[in-house]
C-alpha cells in the first residue's frame, strides 16, 4: 500500500492568507480615511465661499434698496454720507464679514460710475490659500 506524503508544506498558509487580507483591508481603510478628510476640507471651503456670497449679496441688495445713499455703502467709507442708518448698516456688515470668514479677512466696496463693487478676501481654513470674491451691481437711481 502506498501512503500519501504528509502535508508539511501547507502548514501556516491560512495565517499568511489572513495577513494578506488584513494588509489589503488596511490600505482600503486608509484610502477611505483620506477621501473623508478631503470631503470635510472641501465642505468647509464651500461653506466659507457660500457665506462670502451671502454677505456680498446682502450689501449689494441693501445699496439697491437705498440707492440715494449708495455712496454710504463703501468700505472704507469715502466721501460724505448723509444717512446715519446707512453708515451704521455698513459698519455692521463689515464687522459680520470679519467675524464670519476664516483666516485673514479683508472686505471692501467701491462705488465708481454708478457701479458698486464688493470685494471679500479671506484665507482658506484648511488649505491656507487666499480666496477672493468680487461682485458688482449697477446702483443708478
Amino acid at each position: 500500500m502506498k501512503r500519501s506524503p504528509p502535508r508539511l508544506r501547507s502548514r501556516g498558509i491560512g495565517l499568511i492568507d489572513a495577513l494578506i487580507a488584513l494588509a489589503i483591508l488596511s490600505f482600503g481603510l486608509l484610502g477611505m480615511t483620506r477621501m473623508q478628510t478631503n470631503l470635510v476640507r472641501q465642505a468647509s471651503e464651500s461653506q466659507a465661499r457660500m457665506t462670502a456670497v451671502q454677505l456680498a449679496d446682502e450689501l449689494l441688495s441693501t445699496a439697491l434698496v437705498d440707492v440715494d445713499n449708495a455712496a454710504c455703502y463703501t468700505v472704507p467709507a469715502t466721501g460724505t454720507c448723509d444717512s446715519d442708518v446707512a453708515e451704521e448698516r455698513t459698519e455692521d456688515w463689515e464687522a459680520r464679514v470679519l467675524a464670519s470668514l476664516p483666516g485673514d479677512v479683508e472686505a471692501g466696496s467701491v462705488l465708481a460710475d454708478d457701479l458698486l463693487t464688493v470685494t471679500i478676501t479671506w484665507t482658506g481654513k484648511e488649505s491656507g490659500d487666499t480666496r477672493t470674491l468680487e461682485v458688482t451691481t449697477d446702483v443708478r437711481p
